[in-house]
Formats: structure tokens, sequence, C-alpha cells
């Protein structure tokens, strides 16, 4: 192709084509030129970016046990992982929810600060202290794809003055806190997923079921469904394409496996979609064999890992189709012994098994 159409080119065509880019190609290119170098804060660059979905999609998120501040995610269109630092940030802070190219974290000290940041970008910012001063028991985030305001949802922590659970929800638009409704006093899970505007969460116990959140409303409810599949203390909420799933244990003819179910909303029966393989079961299993499972849904696809293991899997709804990830080269077998990094207990796996979706266009800082 002749260089001199490309020498020749507009530089609005250029940006165009830069904000096309898969998010690692993109920042390898910035060393071209001054230009480059400073476009990824450029308004009109990031208008474009906002116009695009994202070129690698979702990175399906694992905790580098190596590396302190450290995540890897893997891209499902790519079949790669890449690194997420987040050596920018305090030390002694947890990532707890994800959305919209955005990440929020929560400090594991008093009064347990909050901090939103881009990872990609770096550019961060702290919360306004809540009402409530004990770590939450649950935390989401939502982004509203168009104006790019967000909200964080904090559930879970008692407050002080009445002893009772309380949720609060943080707001971008105002950027400020406000005590929300009252949380169900049930044993929580920490996993919760947000579908067709509700966050939904399961409990656990006795009386185990589902329970939602409307953030319109800010009100917490029960989902009244059919019995709940699998085992209680394995069970994950994933959601797919606007629909709630579930991953457990269950036994079949004395054989114990992990299933996959969709809820039917016209009937709130849980129906099964898939059940892994023995062999791939065993595998994943065998030498961890706690029920700390972690998986997250995009799209079609259903990510699946374990703390501590460098194992992970993918399992397509549609094609009922169980694939190994392809192992990283970041992730070692923690039984081999790898020295832990400083600080290691404090940057756990909040995030295993969370989606990611890496963004230049996303800011902690609402713009209204």
């Amino acid at each position: 192709m002749d260089e001199r159409l490309w020498c020749d080119l507009q530089e609005e065509l250029v940006d165009r084509v830069l904000a096309r880019l898969p998010v690692d190609s993109f920042l390898r290119l910035r060393a071209v030129c001054k230009r480059w170098n400073s476009i990824m804060f450029s308004p009109g660059f990031l208008a474009d970016c906002s116009q695009v979905s994202s070129t690698l999609g979702h990175y399906f998120i694992k905790a580098d046990r190596r590396a302190d501040r450290m995540l890897l995610g893997y891209s499902t269109t790519l079949a790669k992982w890449h690194r997420i630092p987040f050596d920018f940030l305090p030390m002694q802070i947890q990532p707890a929810a994800s959305a919209g190219g955005l990440v929020c974290l929560v400090a594991d000290y008093r009064p347990f600060a909050f901090f939103v940041c881009n990872p990609i970008t770096k550019v961060a910012r702290q919360l306004p202290p809540r009402t409530c001063k004990r770590r939450p028991r649950i935390v989401c985030m939502v982004v509203d794809r168009l104006s790019k305001a967000y909200k964080i949802i904090a559930a879970g922590g008692y407050r002080s003055d009445d002893d009772c659970w309380t949720t609060e929800v943080f707001d971008s638009v105002t950027g400020c806190w406000r005590v929300s409704g009252s949380l169900l006093q049930d044993e929580l899970t920490k996993r919760t997923i947000c579908c067709r505007g509700s966050l939904y969460c399961l409990t656990c116990g006795p009386n185990s079921g589902l329970l939602v959140f409307n953030i319109s409303n800010e009100v917490w409810s029960r989902v009244k469904t059919q019995r709940m599949p699998g085992n209680v203390k394995s069970r994950q909420l994933f959601e797919c394409k606007g629909r709630i799933g579930i991953v457990g244990k269950a036994s079949r003819n004395q054989t114990l496996g992990l299933c996959v179910w969709l809820l039917e909303l016209k009937t709130m029966k849980w129906v099964e979609q898939g059940r892994m393989p023995p062999d791939m079961f065993d595998r994943l299993y065998k030498k961890w064999p706690c029920d700390s499972m972690y998986c997250a849904g995009h799209g079609d696809i259903i990510f699946f890992t374990r703390f501590y293991s460098p194992l992970s899997l993918t399992f397509s709804i549609s094609k009922k189709q169980w694939d190994w990830v392809p192992p990283s080269p970041m992730l070692r077998d923690v039984s081999l012994n790898v020295p832990r990094p400083r600080n290691w207990s404090v940057f756990q796996h909040e995030l295993d098994g969370f989606s990611f979706e890496p963004r230049l266009d996303a800011t902690p800082f609402y713009k209204s």
C-alpha cells in the first residue's frame, strides 16, 4: 500500500482507526509519537471510543497470587491472558465489583474507604465516606452506557445507632452516598449479579433463596422460584444475555458433578443447561476439594475458576460445549510453594471469576 496515502490521512480518521484497535495494541502504539501518547486523554478520541464496543470483549478475571495488586484477565476473543496492574492505587485494598470498564475497590481497614478506577488509563478517585463504618457484605456496580454515570450499591453492613442491616447507594451524578432500603437479615453470599435493572444475590442457610434489589426503587424483596438447584454451599449466580443462572454441585446416579441452570421466568423453574464432564470435574476439584468455585457469564459463555487453582474453563450454553482455558504463563500452582508477595493476604480473590470490559473512555469522574 502506498505510504503517501497514510501520510495524507486526516487526524480525525487516524483517531477513528486508533479507537477501534484492541486496547493492548493501542497502548503499545502510544510510543510511536507524542500525539499518540497523549491522545488517550483527548475528549474527541474518547468520544470515538464510546461509539464502538470493546474490541477485546470482556476479560474474565483471576488474581495473580505471586504479585501484589495484580489481576489477570482472559480474553475469550483472543484466547489470551493479560496483566491488569493496580500498583497506582494505595496499598491494602481489595477489588470488589466491576462494570463498564471501571473497577470498584474497598480498603481493607477502617473506615473501609471506596475507590473507583479505570485500570487501563490508571485514572482513579476516592469516594466520600459512607454512613456505615463497617465493611459491607456485598458490593455491586452498575454503569449507564449512554451517560457514563454509575452507581455503587454497598449492602450488609451494620449501622451503629440501630444495629440494623443497611444498604447504601453512591450516585456519581450527585457525588454522594445515601441510605436506601433496609436489607433483609439473611445470611448472604458475597457474589451478586445485575440483570434487567436489578441486583440479585443468593441467601444461604435453612431458608436459602434469591433476593432482588430494584436499583430504581431501591427496595429489597424475595424472588419466589421453584426449588433452588444444587448444593447450598456451592451455588454461584451468573447473568447470561439478560437471564439469571446458577452453577452448583449436584448428584446424579450417586455421582457428584457441576451443573448449570437457567431460570425460566414464565414458570420460575430452574432448567438444567449442562453438566460438566466427569473427567473435567475430577481434574478441577482433585487438588482443591473445597467449594471455592467462581463463575461469570458474558454473552453465551460462562467462565469457571477456583481460588488457589491455575485451572479455568468455559461453557457455551448454545453449543453445550465445555473447554479448558489455555494455561497462563503468569499463573502457577500454589502447591509449588511459590513465595507470596508482601501484603498478599489483602489483595485476594474478591474479583476471581468476574468479568471486566477494558475501555479507554470509562472514567470514575462523571461529566454531565
